[in-house]
């Protein structure tokens, strides 16, 4: 029995891009059609996102930070939420329901800006306001920022902007969504980082008193983390005027088994009399079975420690386990063993990888197994 046999793989090769992913009608329609999310996910996504997007209710609507590591699907989360956001009939493309009802709300509500940012230079008044200034150009609206030196109030330039916006837009929400927004905070002095933080907050703080909405992504969370202890002050004023939404450990095994492993009934079925021979020999395995047929033929635990693993282009946990399905699908299954594939499937690639090796810990680590092997 070949692995072939017993799975619908359908593999992830390529990163989505928030900005070049959306610019055709069609690639907007293939990413909301490809966006694999369970019941529970779509139930996570209410209160931090969707509730905070809508424009019916009158709420402290807040700023949405979308977090998640590396190829777990935060950028393909974005761009589906902005295009249903934008155009109503791509509701009709989701794959789930629940989640499609929750956006109803906001679906075809908004006229979007999509940016990534990443590590530069420039201060994030000049970022985001020359972003809306293209932007509006492009629409025939007029708005000029301020020089960034003669503000006063960063809230007294989005309310002139959102101003401009509802000229043309009356009955319109106008919404922001920022990628590899991390890069960019990681970049900055502390004195950069307050100024920046600080216009962050105003348009944070914008969203309840305008029909402005921002997302941004973020790969790891940022409140509370030891990386801007020295800012910890300023972001406390930010947390007020954002929510947070992590993806998590288990939304990416559901996108793992719904997408690239899928499985029917019967498939299931053969995977678990299989794995039944073996239970004995895996920790936990009897008791999480279900787990194991769903990934099989990745162990549960490669998703687990890929999140912790900080290879920054390797942690593309999605496209790493379509790599390793792609070697083995032709493959038989083992007769005398479980046949499960789990992270240390991926030492080969860390040890060829000649830039990793410049990383001292990663280097030590080579060093001292190819030394073990000599002796």
């Amino acid at each position: 029995m070949k692995y072939s046999e017993l799975i619908s793989f359908k593999p992830i090769e390529s990163t989505i891009q928030l900005v070049e992913g959306t610019k055709t009608q069609s690639g907007v329609k293939e990413l909301v059609q490809t966006y694999v999310m369970s019941d529970s996910m779509a139930e996570s996504l209410q209160a931090p996102v969707i509730d905070q997007l809508q424009m019916d209710e009158v709420v402290d609507n807040k700023g949405v930070f979308i977090v998640g590591n590396y190829g777990t699907g935060k950028s393909h989360l974005m761009s589906v939420i902005s295009a249903v956001a934008n155009d109503a009939g791509n509701l009709q493309y989701l794959q789930n329901q629940n989640f499609a009802k929750r956006m109803e709300p906001v679906a075809g509500k908004f006229e979007i800006l999509r940016l990534e940012i990443g590590g530069v230079t420039m201060t994030l008044y000049d970022i985001l306001f020359d972003y809306i200034e293209e932007d509006f150009q492009r629409r025939g609206i007029d708005f000029k920022k301020p020089d960034y030196s003669t503000v006063r109030d960063n809230k007294k330039v989005i309310r002139q902007m959102m101003e401009a916006f509802n000229s043309k837009y009356p009955d319109k929400g106008y919404l922001i969504v920022v990628d590899e927004f991390l890069a960019y905070l990681t970049s900055r002095d502390e004195r950069q980082l307050v100024l920046d933080l600080e216009v962050l907050r105003a348009f944070g703080e914008m969203c309840s008193k305008s029909n402005l909405r921002i997302i941004l992504g973020i790969q790891e969370k940022i409140f509370d983390n030891p990386k801007f202890s020295f800012v910890s002050e300023t972001l406390k004023h930010v947390s007020d005027r954002f929510t947070q939404m992590e993806i998590t450990k288990e939304d990416t095994e559901y996108v793992v088994s719904e997408r690239i492993l899928k499985k029917n009934p019967e498939q299931k079925a053969l995977i678990r009399n299989h794995l039944e021979k073996f239970s004995s020999l895996y920790s936990g395995m009897s008791t999480r079975m279900d787990e194991f047929v769903d990934l099989f033929p990745i162990h549960p635990a490669y998703i687990d420690v890929f999140n912790k693993v900080y290879l920054v282009e390797n942690r593309h946990i999605l496209k790493n386990i379509s790599r390793v399905i792609r070697d083995i699908f032709d493959k038989d299954v083992p007769e005398d063993a479980p046949g499960i594939y789990s992270f240390d499937t991926y030492w080969p690639a860390i040890k060829g990888n000649g830039l990793l090796k410049s990383d001292v810990t990663i280097s030590k680590v080579v060093n001292a197994s190819t030394q073990g092997l000599s002796s």
